[in-house]
């Protein structure tokens, strides 16, 4: 004798939608510590040196927060094809994937930098960051990707 004792598809769904929810929300509050040396530099030569920031251009990132949103609703469409529920399960669908990307996005704001080093070069960067201005005194640090950090002025005004 056999009984099913599983939960209703809906319920299921809710359940594990709600779970993946809690667990992106919970991993952008804590899942980076400070200090950590990104994957991306890796095996790879880092140069670092000291610049004033010349032009700042504010910029944005592209998003893929629609895309997600139309292949989340093609798939909670077809995965529940023919039902009644197929008009929810597309809506769903698109919605928590849409959300979900944005939020592993983030902040899609950014900037362009131009930078005039101590030893001449200028060089343009585009960080995350927005509390760069023009006159800054940075650090530069080039791995696979870009980090700048706010030092003396006396760095910048002297070649070292």
């Amino acid at each position: 004798m056999s009984t099913n004792t599983r939960p209703p598809l809906k319920t299921r769904l809710q359940a594990t939608s709600s779970l993946l929810l809690i667990t992106l929300l919970g991993c952008l509050s804590g899942c980076t510590v400070t200090g950590e040396v990104p994957n991306s530099e890796r095996n790879q030569f880092v140069t670092m040196f000291y610049a004033t920031v010349a032009d700042v251009t504010p910029i944005r990132f592209e998003s893929y927060a629609e895309e997600a949103a139309a292949v989340g609703a093609v798939e909670g469409a077809l995965y529940n094809f023919g039902d009644d529920d197929m008009l929810f399960s597309a809506l769903f669908g698109a919605v928590f994937s849409g959300i979900a990307v944005s939020i592993m996005e983030g902040d899609l704001n950014g900037l362009e930098v131009g930078l005039q080093a101590v030893d001449g070069d200028y060089v343009v960067v585009t960080t995350e960051q927005d509390d760069i201005e023009v006159g800054d005194c940075v650090s530069v640090r080039v791995g696979g990707e870009v980090q700048l950090y706010h030092v003396h002025p006396d760095y910048c005004n002297q070649a070292f």
